[in-house]
């Protein structure tokens, strides 16, 4: 009996394991919240590090990042980084809980509907509440998901409170006029820029 006790707790610790080293894999262990939205489109995380930031650019080809937090010192790095990289950057500051205009969240799928932009990094402070409301959206209009297909998907990522399936459902149902749209913050592109003969003759 006791071999078989041991056995079998062996086998509970492989497993474990196993499946720490898979998740690990997807960075979701040591990057808050990310996932694959769908590879080579879109992304979402929490906020990363500089360091996670820089490692998601280059096994990701980030070309833009979308930043969902208010204006701060933690916002103002991410963009100067993201000018840095040369990867375009968007700020769409919106509540903490997910609750953002809809003009926010459909600035976010015209962003990832141009092919020049993609790859897209969406996030907000832990990549649950307002990164799971703009993929909410993604998925309603983009993969023509159920309301059900998304409540799970934000279960899936610790949103507990149930609110926003249904508040991003509403604005997928009910289309907004083209005049809704408006000037958002900050969206920049961060392309390197063509260097002219000359120039570049001065610079030697």
């Amino acid at each position: 009996m006791r071999r078989i006790l041991l056995g079998a707790i062996f086998a509970t610790g492989a497993a474990a394991a196993v499946w720490m080293a898979v998740l690990d894999r997807q960075n979701r262990l040591r990057w808050d919240h990310w996932d694959v939205v769908k590879p080579g489109v879109l992304y979402r995380s929490g906020q990363l590090t500089s360091g996670q930031l820089d490692e998601a650019v280059r096994r990701y080809g980030i070309r833009t990042v979308v930043n969902l937090q208010l204006p701060g010192g933690e916002m103002q790095a991410e963009r100067t980084q993201a000018r840095r990289l040369n990867v375009g950057f968007v700020n769409l500051p919106m509540p903490g809980d997910g609750f953002g205009r809809e003009v926010q969240f459909r600035k976010i799928l015209e962003v990832v509907d141009d092919p020049e932009r993609r790859p897209v990094l969406v996030h907000c402070a832990r990549g649950t509440c307002r990164t799971g409301s703009a993929v909410a959206l993604y998925r309603f209009e983009r993969d023509g998901w159920t309301i059900q297909d998304v409540a799970a998907e934000t279960r899936r990522q610790t949103y507990r409170e149930g609110w926003i399936p249904g508040y991003i459902f509403a604005m997928a149902r009910n289309k907004p006029d083209s005049d809704l749209h408006h000037p958002i913050t900050i969206d920049e592109r961060n392309a390197p820029t063509a260097t002219s003969p000359e120039e570049a003759a001065d610079e030697h």
